[in-house]
């Protein structure tokens, strides 16, 4: 089988037997603006929140056992907000979310970057919403961990046959990576019993999974970039690039 192939995170993970020390990735176009709303959205929240007394995160959190108009926006908005008191989470966050998705956008393009954290976004709403018709009370959902997750799993689906190093200390098959991310997501329910973060985790993984097999089975896949690291999808054997990005050392 083909294999996508793209330069995987710095602290992450790293291919084995490639014999090379990764950097940060460059910050592409897409995830800068990204990165940028989600910070520019959060700072706003804290003002509106604490100073001015607006409750934009009951405004712009998904509700998922409280279905009406306002689900209509909730259903996207929903990864604008974040509990006031996470300021470290979310700089890491925004941190993981360079180091994740640039690495996509640098070998996929911009508009596919855009349609993976899109699936990852209503991917986990829908799950959410459909929990929270069956179970009432469910909490809120918020913030852009769907994103994350989507690029992970996405990450680990393209590298097809190859294996990785999580941070130096073990190796990880593709599969391990997206069981080590399930599990990851399950004790964090263990943690906070919030059944809603948990199946919005769950299905954002999915839908990363399932975009690389629907980008996979696209006659883009068989074709070759015209220009190096500028999107485009091409074939190679074991999962590993024959040419290194300018960010390798």
């Amino acid at each position: 089988m083909h294999n996508l192939a793209w330069p995987l995170p710095l602290w992450v993970a790293t291919c084995v037997n490639n014999g090379v020390q990764f950097s940060p990735p460059p910050l592409t176009p897409f995830v800068k603006r990204l990165i940028i709303t989600l910070a520019s959205a959060f700072v706003a929240e804290l003002v509106l929140e604490n100073f001015l007394q607006v409750p934009v995160i009951k405004w712009l959190a998904l509700s998922p056992s409280s279905l009406g108009i306002h689900t209509l926006w909730q259903v996207v908005t929903y990864v604008l907000v974040e509990p006031p008191v996470a300021v470290g989470s979310v700089l890491l966050g925004l941190l993981f979310m360079w180091f994740i998705m640039s690495p996509f956008e640098q070998r996929f393009g911009s508009r596919r970057t855009l349609e993976l954290a899109a699936c990852g976004t209503l991917a986990a709403s829908a799950a959410s919403v459909l929990v929270g018709s069956v179970i009432p009370g469910s909490p809120e959902l918020f913030g852009s961990n769907a994103i994350a997750y989507a690029g992970m799993a996405a990450m680990a689906r393209s590298i097809g046959n190859g294996r990785l190093s999580f941070f130096g200390l073990f190796q990880l098959t593709p599969n391990q990576l997206l069981a080590l991310l399930t599990g990851l997501a399950t004790l964090n329910y263990l943690s906070t019993r919030n059944h809603t973060h948990l199946v919005a985790a769950l299905a954002a993984l999915a839908a990363g999974v399932g975009y690389v097999e629907w980008m996979r089975k696209g006659p883009a896949m068989f074709r070759r970039s015209t220009r190096p690291g500028r999107g485009g999808l091409r074939a190679v054997r074991g999962g590993r690039d024959s040419e290194r990005p300018k960010w390798l050392n």
